[in-house]
């Protein structure tokens, strides 16, 4: 199967449905049709795949609300920060302040390079994305 874009920018709707006997799924997604590719900044061998899972560690009066551990592919998040102490009086709450840090992490670590702009658009469109589906 081919997708062949359109001239213009903008989001396409792709649907695909398999079948295997009586078991019939189906799946959409969107895809972003851009006058340009992002540029490759940087060459990153990664040790790990896959989405990285996260752990708590409590650092109090720290400024800190999450850091990304290369070594473990895993996102350390600060149970201690004043955010997150705020944030755990609700489960949607601390769910919202959780996707975001993950987001914030898998941005950094995915456009390594990138100006500030261009990570707080990445940033915008992946919060966008997963706050879709909470």
């Amino acid at each position: 199967m081919n997708f062949l874009a359109p001239a213009e920018p903008g989001l396409v709707r792709v649907r695909v449905k398999v079948c295997q006997g009586e078991v019939e799924r189906s799946a959409e997604g969107l895809i972003t049709v851009t006058h340009e590719l992002l540029p490759q900044v940087a060459n990153i061998i990664a040790e790990t795949s896959g989405l990285p899972g996260y752990t708590f560690e409590s650092a109090p009066g720290d400024s800190w609300r999450s850091k990304f551990d290369s070594a473990r592919n895993i996102i350390v998040v600060n149970n201690g920060h004043r955010d997150f102490v705020y944030a755990a009086r609700s489960k949607s709450l601390k769910l919202r302040y959780l996707v975001r840090l993950y987001a914030k992490e898998l941005v950094l670590k995915n456009f390594v390079g990138l100006p500030p702009d261009q990570l707080l658009e990445r940033m915008a469109e992946l919060s966008l994305r997963t706050e879709e589906n909470l």
